[in-house]
């Protein structure tokens, strides 16, 4: 029988980065299945909730159903909408924080500024800052697991920084701006983009949307929960769980979509272009949203309302290129200059920055971070590497998903932790990094299987700079759960 802590009755020191969906579950999970204690959860914002507690533009809500986009263990019944708002999702957490005790751990307003592995100690040195009282101070762990995600850091290009009027990101929303009547601009043609056009059109007194490569757009199947459902789930939870398997069923089927031979792949894209075609009547406008690349090179975006909004009369669609920013004024390579009162850039986030600002240096004083920039991110299963022991990733390279719900993901990759945590305390086991072999292996085989797909047709935020698809993991849902159900310590050099 596997033991919850090492021979002499301890438990290993951890220290959990970020308090959003992954780090919070992590927290979970060690007390509930370990019974631990003995770590702590740093965050630098002043609440938990992650990309739900700093995304709060109109209209942010998530592209994937409710009921599969919260933890197994916690199903709620009590969802309001079929696709939740980020409100309503950063409550889920906070109330589940709350069930589980988990505030006396979480450490808010703390920055994480370095991670050194002392090989002599066989610790990890983590250097953080109190951001409210400037206070420094360095403590020791055992284990890190870093929850911070790569979708964090706002990416600000450069070329808009001499904007004039005022300038602000999707991810950092400015609530005291009135958009009223206002002339306003907004890069980008992601998700973000999508939900901000179509939540502020009405709002704002012109709209000029500029987006080089339209998305593929289908329907989003929005609506309000009835009572009655909310009734049904309560009282018979296996309707629920029924609920939630049809929806990971159907989108597991979409991952087919990223096969670029696979027979009636097309009929995806044809579906996609005829409800376009029914939105849009202008036959010009239908054109320049038209998209121009490969059907899944990119993520599919889903809204009931957009393509509507688009023809607006308010709403102007810019699909040349920005050659110049002049004060208020947006230049674009046809000729056009519109003065606007505010821009809006929903241009997504450094995620090829893995996990900077934070420095992490690992075994022989390799820092992570620039290596990985160097070549391209190595980690074995995605959540460790053989150049930082016990040092623990979620949703890090090549775990995000084009098609469904990462909250599978992270599920599956803390999961696997706790087993491993469980092994090394019943073999007193202190430090573990998986075998050089086996992490170059895993890598090779993905790295073949990425070079496959539909994402290897297009730029997108899913590659590096140097083309590599680094974001991404090839494979279903249901292939990462049969590969992280059990943990092998064979896999592993100890010590």
């Amino acid at each position: 029988m596997l033991s919850n802590t090492y021979s002499n009755g301890t438990t290993p020191e951890i220290c959990i980065i970020g308090a959003g969906f992954s780090g919070l579950f992590a927290g979970i999970q060690l007390k509930r299945m370990l019974n631990m204690t003995t770590f702590e959860i740093y965050d630098e914002n002043h609440d938990i909730g992650g990309t739900w507690l700093a995304n709060t533009y109109p209209g942010c809500a998530c592209d994937i159903p409710s009921h599969f986009y919260c933890w197994s263990f916690e199903l709620n019944p009590d969802w309001s909408q079929v696709y939740s708002s980020s409100s309503e999702i950063l409550q889920y957490l906070k109330n589940v924080t709350k069930k589980y005790d988990l505030y006396p751990h979480i450490k808010l307003n703390t920055q994480v500024n370095d991670a050194l592995w002392d090989e002599t100690t066989q610790k990890w040195h983590v250097t953080v800052l109190n951001k409210e009282t400037k206070k420094k101070e360095t403590l020791l762990y055992d284990i890190v697991i870093s929850g911070t995600g790569l979708l964090r850091s706002p990416n600000i290009p450069k070329e808009f920084e001499s904007f004039k009027g005022k300038l602000m990101h999707s991810g950092q929303w400015d609530h005291t701006v009135d958009l009223t009547d206002k002339i306003v601009g907004i890069v980008g043609s992601g998700s973000s983009a999508i939900q901000i056009i179509s939540s502020i059109s009405n709002t704002v007194k012109e709209l000029h949307c500029y987006q080089r490569k339209p998305p593929h757009v289908v329907p989003r199947l929005q609506g309000n929960y009835w009572q009655s459902w909310k009734l049904i789930c309560n009282y018979f939870p296996p309707v629920m769980w029924l609920h939630r398997l049809l929806i990971f069923i159907l989108f597991e089927l979409f991952h087919l979509t990223f096969y670029p031979n696979i027979p009636g792949r097309r009929t995806f894209k044809d579906l996609a272009t005829m409800y376009r075609k029914i939105q849009v009547k202008n036959p010009e406008l239908e054109k320049r949203l038209s998209p121009s690349f490969e059907f899944g090179c990119k993520r599919l975006l889903f809204h009931e309302s957009y393509y509507k909004v688009c023809e607006n009369s308010n709403v102007t669609i810019h699909t040349d290129k920005i050659i110049e920013i002049m004060k208020n004024n947006v230049i674009c390579q046809d000729g056009s200059k519109t003065k606007l009162d505010v821009l809006i850039l929903a241009t997504g986030y450094k995620a090829s920055d893995y996990m900077d600002p934070m420095n992490v240096v690992g075994k022989d004083s390799i820092k992570i971070n620039e290596i990985w920039k160097q070549d391209k991110p190595s980690l074995y299963l995605g959540i460790i590497t053989n150049k930082a022991p016990n040092f623990f990733l979620l949703l890090g390279p090549n775990t995000l998903l084009g098609h469904s719900s990462v909250i599978w993901m992270s599920e599956c990759q803390v999961n696997y932790i706790i087993q491993g945590i469980r092994i090394m305390m019943s073999r007193n086991v202190r430090v573990i990094r998986p075998k050089e072999s086996k992490e170059k292996n895993y890598m090779e085989k993905i790295t073949s299987d990425l070079n496959k797909m539909v994402w290897a047709k297009c730029d997108s935020w899913y590659r590096d700079v140097r083309g590599n698809i680094t974001q991404l993991y090839p494979y279903k849902l249901t292939s990462y759960w049969i590969t992280m159900r059990r943990f092998n310590l064979e896999d592993y050099d100890t010590a």
